[in-house]
């Protein structure tokens, strides 16, 4: 597999999850009104998710997933340096 593919598991319309370098993101549906995301470490520390820094509002799935995988690959961008 390629090391920066993200594949996303579960129901890609309402609750779904991906595991990454040692990351897992997560991306839902928030009462049918927009998408919140998040990025946690290997010991289940948040890196980034939309509450933090993020005053956008995420309107469908694949854009908080976007969101997720870019927040994950800019932790790992500054881990690897």
């Amino acid at each position: 597999m390629d090391n920066d593919e993200i594949i996303w598991q579960g129901n890609l319309n309402d609750d779904c999850t991906a595991e990454w370098q040692g990351m897992t993101l997560h991306a839902e549906e928030m009462d049918k009104a927009y998408w919140w995301w998040a990025v946690y470490d290997e010991l289940n520390e948040l890196i980034d998710d939309s509450d933090s820094h993020h005053p956008e509002r995420y309107k469908k799935g694949k854009t908080a997933r976007e969101a997720a995988e870019l927040a994950a690959r800019k932790a790992y961008a500054a881990k690897s340096n």
